[in-house]
């Protein structure tokens, strides 16, 4: 066989390994696959971080509940109509190596929301005159989950990626504009903040190893008005650009609490601010008088040494690990 139709026979079975994913076609998916005990599978989406899977065992029990034990509504157009790019292919004898990218038609099913792109590595080994793949590995560069509000941003704001949800609510945002390409507050100290923010997350990358971190970008409009959390988000090179950061918002202000010893009462308050909601409806969720929640506030004030609503929302979303 020329090292022509080698090729032509490993990118058929990229292609092919892929597709049996996206149709749950497990006797396909199997047959892609040495089946040995060294086999590996190891990667990293957003939905689950990284994992590794060493065996043939452990990793086909796996796919096989996967594919056959529910089901989701998944696109054929992500098994048939994704381009390979970028592609590195090393031949040697008996042995092959590929390094490349797919690029899907875009994610937006309930795990995934994204650009779609997932670098992709491949050891491949021949076996009984057929190409089988030895180890896989990948980087899913999905941002997050349908329904989340994201935009993908470069090192100078300017917008890669914009989420459906991203999409539909920015026009009628009267906070957030896209100027010449690139994402901006209306409110001029806000806008710093962001673009410093925007300017720290394209140096948290530059290192041998990768770096990640998130800061909120805090938009306080007055005392007793509500106050607009967003935030930046690094992780894996990109750039996320988060409306709604209500998970990371949630544990944030664990640790504050944690910290700055917060009753429950006040952490509830204190969530409710960061949420955005204004002090008169924060105390009518609470189901307290406004007097009562203007002295929750108060003591939280004492407690953290600040003297605003959007003062308090920065400092208490500033604290613990920048994840």
């Amino acid at each position: 066989m020329s090292e022509e139709d080698d090729r032509a026979e490993l990118i058929a079975l990229m292609h092919a390994q892929r597709a049996a994913i996206w149709t749950q076609n497990f006797q396909a998916w199997a047959d892609c696959f040495v089946p040995a005990p060294y086999t590996v599978r190891f990667g990293y989406w957003a939905g689950g971080g990284t994992f590794v899977r060493r065996g043939w065992d452990e990793i086909s029990r796996r796919a096989r509940a996967h594919m056959e034990g529910h089901e989701l509504p998944y696109n054929t157009d992500y098994a048939f109509k994704t381009v390979i790019k970028n592609l590195n292919l090393r031949i040697c004898g008996d042995m092959a190596w590929a390094i490349y990218d797919q690029q899907y038609p875009g994610y937006d099913y309930p795990g995934h929301v994204g650009p779609g792109l997932a670098n992709e590595f491949r050891v491949f080994e021949r076996h009984g005159g057929r190409w089988k793949i030895a180890a896989m590995c990948f980087f899913d560069n999905n941002a997050g989950r349908k329904g989340e509000a994201l935009l993908i941003l470069d090192g100078e704001g300017r917008v890669q990626w914009t989420s459906p949800e991203a999409a539909r609510r920015l026009p009628e945002d009267d906070d957030l504009v896209i100027r010449n390409g690139r994402l901006r507050v209306r409110d001029t100290a806000c806008d710093r903040k962001l673009q410093a923010a925007v300017r720290w997350a394209a140096g948290v990358d530059g290192g041998y190893n990768s770096g990640r971190g998130s800061v909120p970008i805090v938009l306080g409009q007055g005392e007793g008005l509500p106050t607009r959390v967003w935030w930046i988000k690094v992780e894996g090179g990109a750039i996320y650009f988060v409306l709604d950061g209500a998970p990371m918002a949630e544990e944030r202000l664990d640790q504050a609490a944690l910290i700055f010893g917060l009753s429950v009462a006040q952490r509830r308050l204190a969530r409710l601010i960061a949420d955005g909601r204004s002090l008169p409806d924060a105390a009518a969720q609470m189901g307290i008088s406004a007097n009562t929640a203007k002295t929750h506030l108060q003591r939280i004030y004492d407690k953290t040494g600040v003297h605003s609503q959007p003062a308090l929302v920065r400092v208490l979303l500033s604290v613990g690990v920048p994840l």
